[in-house]
């Protein structure tokens, strides 16, 4: 029998990275303690306006989280700083010298939720790069499965249109449809920034608190 060349190439990925933050524990709780006390002190760190994607218990503070002078936030910025620029390193065709010329520029800010809070379907625009960092994943019931989960909405909006046993059991990267995660406290998920997600409603006493951030890059100007 008659040997075929069988090629699968991967186009137009979307890719997601996920990077944990080794023994977190101290540096969450401080960040936790930082962030509720902020909250408190209301509309002097709170956003100057609500979106229409947010509901209920839901705080969100100014978007300059990572430009404050607290050692904590330097701390985790240090870390999403540094997450974000290996992956856009990792992903693109730069050579050492251009990739040190780019200059990377970050809208950064925290949300407190609590029982009943929840964001509905959008997306982060004017960025290429957004973060969603876990401090507090807050309570996780087994009542409540679904509670404060993140649901990603695959970004090729014709893909799933029509499905059969043909491609309804595709493995990733050729998946469709939408993939569910879980926070866990010291967990960074970045993606790129026109992927579609939702925050299901948080089920809980204890607050669920993550830090979100959108990135954009410039060439650094010379001469």
């Amino acid at each position: 029998m008659e040997t075929h060349r069988f090629k699968v190439d991967q186009f137009f990925a979307t890719p997601m990275a996920e990077v944990r933050m080794a023994k977190p524990e101290k540096l969450m709780r401080t960040l936790a303690k930082l962030f509720l006390e902020k909250e408190k002190q209301g509309a002097e760190f709170k956003a100057t306006y609500k979106r229409d994607t947010q509901h209920g218990d839901l705080f969100e503070s100014r978007f300059d989280l990572f430009y404050w002078e607290d050692a904590p936030v330097k701390e985790l910025f240090e870390f999403c700083h540094a997450a974000t620029t290996e992956l856009v390193n990792q992903l693109s065709s730069y050579t050492q010298v251009e990739f040190d010329k780019l200059k990377f520029f970050y809208h950064s800010w925290f949300h407190v939720t609590r029982n009943g809070g929840f964001q509905g379907l959008h997306f982060h625009q004017n960025a290429s790069w957004s973060g969603i960092f876990c401090v507090d994943p807050g309570d996780r019931l087994p009542e409540a499965p679904y509670s404060g989960r993140v649901r990603f909405h695959d970004p090729r909006h014709t893909a799933y249109y029509y499905t059969d046993a043909g491609n309804k059991k595709l493995l990733p990267p050729a998946n469709m449809g939408t993939v569910d995660i879980h926070h866990e406290a010291g967990k960074l998920l970045i993606f790129p920034s026109y992927v579609m997600h939702e925050i299901y409603p948080y089920v809980g006493e204890r607050p669920r608190i993550v830090v979100a951030f959108n990135c954009w890059v410039k060439e650094k100007e010379t001469g």
